[in-house]
């Protein structure tokens, strides 16, 4: 399926959100996700389904001084 990622049409075979930033590397308790325009956080949140033509971004929290 085509997906939108960070603003770019990508290809993937992941079935839900979660699957998708783990094949990604993205650790679920370092960033917040918009998908389908609503905002998710925590891992049981992202374990939603990933659909065909979907807008999905990721925003890493970086914390430091």
């Amino acid at each position: 399926m085509k997906i939108r990622y960070q603003g770019k049409e990508t290809e993937t075979d992941a079935a839900s959100v979660a699957a998708f930033l783990a094949m990604h590397d993205v650790k679920v308790e370092e960033a917040v996700v918009e998908y389908k325009g609503e905002i998710f956080s925590g891992e049981a949140e992202i374990a939603v389904p990933l659909e065909d033509g979907a807008e999905l971004n990721v925003f890493r929290i970086v914390a430091g001084g």
